[in-house]
């Protein structure tokens, strides 16, 4: 049973809202075109059992939908994906990683990104 509705976020740093958010690491700065490394994890690792667990991880260029990594208990919820930057019509975009946990629902992090 999820307990909590609704997409949320880390508004204080606390151990249980980091073992819950989709943590996004790449570069700040990427060439338009150009594929990049985009590496997605908890910030605290995040208990994987069989009444709790990171169920997928889901990876949004803005609102985009890029791909979808499903997880059973016995994998750990970390995912690095290669993705292609928009054309350099854009100064910029959000990169945006949305993870669920089967107890305490869904938790969204973004990240901005500059061309080059």
């Amino acid at each position: 049973m999820t307990h909590y509705c609704g997409i949320n976020r880390m508004k204080e740093g606390t151990d249980f809202e980091k073992k819950h958010t989709p943590f996004i690491e790449c570069k700040d700065r990427v060439k338009a075109n150009d594929y990049f490394e985009v590496k997605i994890s908890t910030g605290i690792p995040h208990p994987m059992e069989d009444n709790h667990f990171i169920h997928w991880i889901e990876l949004y260029m803005g609102d985009l939908y890029l791909a979808r990594v499903d997880f059973t208990q016995f994998m750990k919820p970390e995912v690095k994906l290669m993705v292609k930057a928009p054309s350099k019509e854009h100064e910029k975009f959000i990169l945006r990683a949305l993870m669920r946990c089967n107890l305490h629902g869904v938790w969204e992090y973004e990240k901005e990104i500059l061309l080059e």
